[in-house]
């Protein structure tokens, strides 16, 4: 069976997800270029336009 209630969290936690990924890969290129700073704040930047895309897809807004 499954719960109506609990559906929305999981979408949540998969958007969630890819923000952190896209801010983990930013960190790597960041240490990769000997400038973590700047990945990080690229990476977020990505992740969370790419948060807002998976949130798009998956009806939440």
């Amino acid at each position: 069976m499954s719960n109506e209630k609990g559906e929305p969290k999981k979408r949540r936690g998969i958007s969630g997800l890819v923000f952190v990924g896209c801010m983990f890969a930013g960190m790597g290129i960041g240490f990769a270029l000997e400038n973590v700073v700047v990945g990080l704040f690229i990476g977020m930047g990505v992740g969370f336009v790419a948060m807002a895309i998976v949130r798009l897809k998956l009806g939440e807004w």
